[in-house]
């Protein structure tokens, strides 16, 4: 009975020592789907559930007639299959943590007795690994953390994609409208012309050359027609539907943009190193080459536990086992571990520099995308509020002149021809501007922060 207490005890004693072990292999990171998710919220909208099927809408949004950028760029997070493909790289990098966690198993052999040698057994355990783990923990963990916040990047730049493709969709439909106003304009003209002609009031070239304009006219609104379509069909790409009847009829609508003026350039500048994801993930790339800097240095010496088990005789001759702990030690005599180190440095100064590189790239990305929406707006207001009303004015004085017969008819074609221009114009300008939006947000690495 004695005797089976002390087994007992010992297995106890066994079993304790196996769930520390395992419990220090464990290493896990708050970085997950999860996560991604919410901070792509915050900063855009949420990650789609990215199970197998047809797309889908994300709560919130029910109404498939009109789409305004900001239900694409929901609606493309929510489905984007790019997006989807990316987030398979977080499954990869935590598994590396759990490897970078779990500790060697210890070696055991075995020597069978032959001859006069009698059978013998021994355990190494590498306590050096104990040593080094919480580094290769470290960097596994900065890893993990790191390439979720690139995948956060590639949400915002999804969304910068798809805010863009919206902005030329829009373009594309204004296009349309406008040139289909012209075409009817120059019908109404060639109508009028014709009336004058039949009243000889008017020759026949007069006649045939508002007939080619009209023509052209009509074959400039067909085309633009076609590129409705495709920048249509171009967003729903984008948006992960284009396989699937959803938006399939949608009409563009524009979101209300923001009366507000944007905030000065040094603090955008500010908001941008402090919220891009890139750039916190540049940050942990210096912590992560770091911990393995350290782990490879480390790595120079190598230690192991060592029991021997051997059969043996008491003084009386009674037969025992003989347990005989020992350590193995690697001395670091000719192999320094030079290249891992070297390796490591290298990469730490490849960190750094790309994370200054890449700070004054932010910084280059919010200037410009500043600049062009400045100047987008002021062109903007300049071409609304007194261009196309004087143009619209002097285009409606040609045409009355023109049916009065006090006018020539290339007066009213130079008239329409500058009008068209201005309309098409302002059209450009409005998507300059809301790509220009688009590109800031994306710069800032947040949307809705850029106006005061």
């Amino acid at each position: 009975m004695p005797s089976r207490c002390r087994f007992r005890k010992s297995d106890t004693r066994t079993v304790v020592l196996t769930g520390l072990l395992m419990a220090t292999a464990c290493a896990t990171s708050p970085y997950d789907r999860t996560w991604v998710s919410a901070e792509l919220a915050e900063r855009a909208a949420p990650l789609g559930p990215g199970v197998d099927g047809g797309p889908s809408l994300p709560p919130g949004v029910a109404d498939t007639e009109f789409l305004d950028e900001r239900t694409a760029v929901a609606v493309a997070l929510w489905n984007s299959a790019a997006l989807q493909a990316d987030m398979a790289q977080i499954g990869v990098s935590r598994a590396d943590l759990a490897e970078a966690g779990a500790l060697p198993n210890p070696t055991f052999s075995l020597l069978l007795p032959v001859g006069p040698r009698t059978i013998e057994s021994s355990l190494l355990l590498p306590l050096f690994s104990l040593w080094q783990r919480p580094a290769r923990v470290a960097a596994a963990k900065a890893q993990v953390e790191q390439v979720a916040r690139g995948l956060v990047q590639n949400g915002l730049d999804v969304a910068r994609d798809v805010r863009i493709a919206h902005a030329d969709w829009m373009l594309a439909e204004g296009r349309r409208v406008a040139l289909e106003e012209l075409a009817a304009l120059w019908s109404r003209t060639l109508e009028l012309g014709e009336a004058r002609f039949g009243a000889g009031d008017a020759s026949r070239m007069e006649v045939e050359a508002l007939r080619s304009e009209k023509l052209l006219a009509e074959d400039a609104a067909r085309r633009s027609g076609t590129e409705v379509l495709l920048a249509r069909e171009r967003l729903r790409l984008l948006m992960g539907v284009a396989q699937s009847p959803l938006f399939a009829q949608a009409l563009p609508r524009a979101f209300p943009r923001a009366s507000r003026g944007l905030r000065p350039l040094s603090d955008l500048i500010q908001l941008a190193q402090a919220a891009r994801p890139d750039v916190l993930a540049a940050e942990l790339g210096i912590q992560m080459a770091g911990s393995r800097l350290g782990w490879e240095k480390a790595r120079i010496v190598s230690l192991l536990a060592r029991l021997d088990v051997k059969p043996s005789t008491s003084a009386n001759g009674t037969p025992q086992v003989l347990w005989v702990p020992g350590a193995q030690l690697e001395l670091p005599i000719f192999n320094w571990n030079p290249g891992g180190i070297g390796r490591a440095e290298a990469e730490l100064m490849r960190a750094s520099s790309r994370y200054v590189l890449l700070r004054q790239q932010v910084a280059n990305e919010v200037l410009v995308a500043r600049e062009r929406a400045l100047q987008a707006s002021a062109s903007l207001e300049a071409f609304q509020a007194n261009i196309l009303p004087a143009l619209t004015a002097a285009s409606e004085g040609a045409r009355k002149s023109f049916d009065a017969g006090d006018a020539p008819y290339v007066l009213v074609l130079d008239a329409l021809r500058r009008l068209a221009d201005a309309r098409l114009r302002a059209l450009d300008l409005e998507a300059d501007l809301r790509r220009a939006l688009a590109q800031l947000d994306r710069g800032l690495g947040k949307q809705g922060v850029a106006h005061e």
